[in-house]
């Protein structure tokens, strides 16, 4: 789960929450509100169905419900004497039904049927009738009267169930508009971050230099960007380091490595023959080390140089005649291993780029493509373009080779500096791991692409694609 969901979700239900606590504070509160005004109304009521039916004041006097009227009037209703506990009076609702008493000054809720073909206390079509009842005692005339009061709550449990179904309504519609208020504002508090995340993703080891703006301000995402800049900083310090130690290392390799390559070919033009057989063998292992030695010195220099460029100087290049030449140069090596080269290309396939570099990328892949080959196998170089193609679309080289070909699991490494697919065998034909690594690179400053496919014990194949024409700088 993303930061951002994480942000919305924890402010939408915290929201939520405290929206959900006030909803129940507010509830409790509309609630006891109605039954307040319910009992004041039934006390009202009380006395003045006492005031009527005991001391006989005139009906005109009061509101016109009246307690003998059983379609006007909605009250259950029956006045006591207390001393006796004789009934004087009860309402039409209260003969036809029977509620149990309370306590005076008690109240309670209680539940009876009314059959609503023979009165009509406002119940929907059921049978069953909620009453909020109460029982007073109240003095007049130097009388105490029991009065137990009751009136049908239909109409209040209805409004009940609309407050309850509006809060609820109204949780869910906060909720939602809490969810997406809080994802926008969470979109805006990660905004810094997703543009630090873009800048850095930029960053590689070619453009070490590049840095994220801190702005002006001393806020969380600010420190953070100036704590990556100041990892960056050590990250190019080391980098550079190590390629200066990698160049000045070989560069300083170069000239002993050569003295000793001079003076074993000099051992070896001079009279061999009374030195021991073991001698010798051990002097042409030594030769071959040290060529070895020359070529891995040679590679890292090459590649030091690729690496510090930004760019080249674009001039003409005609691929195919670069690549026939190089055809030629390697079939001696190819014939050697019976190895059959086979080279389809186009007259004329002309791009802009470095003819130097070229020739080095392309050398290096024929190398690799005869040298990890099988006696009896083939070299193909072809090309899906043709001279009829527009001046700015891609020109792409293919260079097939049978042979042991590479696992699913090393393509991915194939490119990376020092990697070599099988030891004995990098060994046996001198590689040094750096081979495909100067060709992407050398690839990378013509704003090419460069893919290797690889089917374990049937073929190999290397694809490079370069841009016709393209605008480069120099650096």
């Amino acid at each position: 789960m993303t930061v951002k969901k994480r942000i919305t979700l924890l402010v939408a239900w915290t929201g939520f929450i405290t929206t959900l606590l006030f909803s129940v504070v507010l509830f409790y509160e509309l609630i006891e509100q109605p039954f307040d005004i319910l009992d004041r109304e039934l006390k009202e009521e009380a006395y003045r169905a006492i005031k009527m039916r005991v001391t006989g004041q005139s009906k005109s006097e009061f509101p016109p419900a009246d307690p003998d009227d059983a379609e006007f009037y909605p009250y259950w209703l029956r006045i006591y004497e207390q001393d006796s506990n004789r009934m004087l009076y009860q309402s039409q609702l209260a003969k036809r039904v029977n509620l149990p008493s309370v306590e005076p000054d008690a109240s309670a809720i209680v539940s009876a049927i009314v059959p609503p073909e023979r009165i009509e206390p406002g119940q929907d079509s059921g049978r069953e009738v909620t009453f909020r009842i109460r029982t007073f005692l109240l003095s007049l005339e130097g009388g105490t009267f029991a009065v137990q009061i009751a009136r049908p709550m239909e109409k209040l449990a209805e409004e009940i169930w609309e407050l309850v179904f509006s809060i609820g309504a109204g949780l869910i519609f906060c909720w939602m508009a809490l969810a997406a208020i809080s994802q926008f504002v969470a979109g805006k508090i990660l905004e810094p971050i997703g543009k630090m995340k873009d800048l850095t993703r930029e960053i590689s080891e070619k453009n070490l230099d590049q840095r994220i703006p801190t702005g002006p301000g001393r806020d969380e995402f600010s420190e953070l960007a100036r704590t990556i800049n100041w990892m960056l900083d050590r990250l190019q310090n080391s980098f550079m380091k190590q390629r200066d130690f990698l160049f000045d290392t070989s560069h300083e390799l170069k000239t002993p490595l050569t003295t000793m390559r001079l003076a074993i070919e000099e051992i070896f033009t001079s009279d061999m023959g009374s030195l021991p057989a073991s001698v010798k063998e051990n002097l042409f292992q030594l030769n071959d080390q040290v060529l070895r030695m020359e070529r891995l010195v040679k590679d890292l220099l090459n590649l030091s140089s690729l690496e510090s460029l930004a760019g080249i100087d674009p001039k003409p290049v005609d691929i195919s005649g670069l690549l026939s030449s190089l055809s030629e140069d390697y079939r001696l090596l190819a014939t050697a291993q019976n190895v059959q080269m086979d080279i389809r290309l186009p007259r004329r396939l002309i791009i802009q780029g470095d003819a130097g570099k070229l020739n080095r990328a392309f050398s290096n892949i024929l190398d690799n493509a005869i040298k990890y080959n099988v006696a009896g196998g083939r070299v193909e170089v072809d090309s899906d373009e043709s001279d009829a193609d527009p001046a700015d679309s891609d020109l792409t080289i293919t260079v097939t080779n049978t042979g042991p070909g590479v696992s699913e699991a090393q393509i991915d490494k194939v490119f990376d500096q020092f990697y070599r697919v099988e030891q004995s065998r990098s060994l046996q034909h001198g590689g040094s791991g750096l081979g495909l690594a100067i060709v992407k690179r050398i690839v990378e400053l013509h704003h090419g692409k460069i893919t290797f496919e690889s089917k374990p014990e049937v073929w190999t194949r290397v694809t490079v694609s370069l841009p016709r024409s393209q605008e480069m700088t120099s650096q």
